[in-house]
């Protein structure tokens, strides 16, 4: 299965080396924050950004291109998080165009697809999941898809509801399908050593994207060892 770890924006550049060695050899794909790219080397893992510029190239202060990326040996880059819209302002067009420049670098997209507690209530036909999903240009040829519930990420006490995840891993397969964008799909929100059994057997899912228990290295073993 496929494990992808969001660090977001944490660790120190002595806490980031150690956690590198910590996963030198786990078959994951690691996150870090942009000025900790260069810190990873050649382990079993695989180099992935939180993030790439809708901008292919120019005079745009402060953004990183997918190229530049591409250039530091990243594989997979993560797009379209809910915080990015949340405290960022970002669009389905931003999206769209982030896909693009990844694609055209040679590296894979990790799209993440949105639902929050209100949407899950009123929102029975799926519709707006199939909205964020039109933000994938045509010629992409594979691509990751994330299902993140927003009220779950970072961790949670909730019940994880696994009959509705599986009914949009139903929805999003289908669209991929249809469309004959071959594809892997993955879970990510609450995960933790407690649920991880449940989880790990839902129905269509490829794989899982954690952060909060990504941090926490007694946790992510437990997770690793028993979805690898």
């Amino acid at each position: 299965m496929i494990l992808v770890l969001n660090l977001k924006m944490n660790l120190t550049k002595t806490s980031i080396l150690e956690y590198e060695n910590f996963i030198h050899d786990k078959k994951v794909i690691v996150l870090p924050q942009y000025p900790y790219l260069l810190l990873f080397k050649k382990g079993s893992y695989a180099l992935g950004s939180q993030d790439v510029s809708k901008f292919a190239k120019g005079s745009f202060t402060g953004e990183v291109c997918a190229k530049g990326l591409k250039g530091l040996g990243v594989k997979y880059v993560l797009i379209g998080h809910s915080e990015r819209k949340e405290h960022f302002g970002e669009t389905l067009s931003d999206f769209k165009a982030k896909i693009k420049n990844t694609i055209d670098n040679e590296m894979i997209p990790i799209y993440c697809i949105n639902q929050t507690r209100e949407e899950k209530n009123n929102d029975p036909e799926l519709k707006l999941i199939e909205d964020q999903l039109e933000a994938i240009p045509e010629n992409v040829k594979y691509i990751i898809i994330a299902f993140e519930p927003t009220w779950l990420i970072g961790g949670s006490e909730e019940v994880i509801d696994v009959a509705h995840i599986e009914r949009v891993i139903v929805k999003i397969k289908d669209y991929l399908v249809e469309r004959n964008i071959n594809h892997s799909i993955i879970y990510g929100g609450g995960i933790n050593p407690e649920n991880i059994d449940i989880i790990k057997n839902i129905q269509g899912n490829e794989g899982f994207i954690i952060s909060s228990s990504a941090l926490e290295r007694d946790k992510l073993e437990i997770i690793y060892d028993k979805i690898k």
